[in-house]
């Protein structure tokens, strides 16, 4: 009985060892880098199952993949250039920059007189149309 019972015990751990190492997923965390200059964007990925590296050159605007093993699962991470940013220029309707003041004397302002209103004329009819006034 007891050899029955350690040859299934054995079995058992050999069948057991085989499924865990054979169908388990062998993926481990990513080890990913990119790395970007004035001639080129490069990103390498490698997670143990899918090996890649891209690359897009700025001068020729063209792109390069080199894929290694099964990457079904894994986004390509591309360059995308509408993600570029761009230098800001000030709106159309800004206001102007401003000047140094100058050593001339500033121009007078126009000047208003206050006084009393103009009188009320009644209103005129064009030629040949009498008015009269409302009851």
């Amino acid at each position: 009985m007891k050899v029955h019972a350690l040859i299934g015990f054995a079995a058992a751990s050999f069948i057991v060892g085989l499924t865990t190492g054979c169908g388990g997923n062998p993926r481990h965390a990513p080890d990913a880098h990119m790395n970007q200059n004035a001639e080129r964007y490069t990103y390498d990925y490698d997670d143990g199952v899918c090996t890649y590296h891209y690359q897009y050159d700025f001068k020729t605007l063209k792109d390069q993949l080199q894929q290694d093993g099964d990457c079904r699962d894994v986004p390509i991470a591309r360059y995308r250039p509408q993600a570029v940013i761009t230098p800001t220029y000030p709106s159309p309707g800004a206001a102007p920059p401003m000047t140094a003041p100058t050593a001339t004397a500033p121009q007078a302002a126009p000047s208003v007189s206050v006084g009393k209103p103009a009188p009320a004329t009644a209103p005129r009819a064009p030629a040949g149309v009498a008015v009269s006034p409302a009851q």
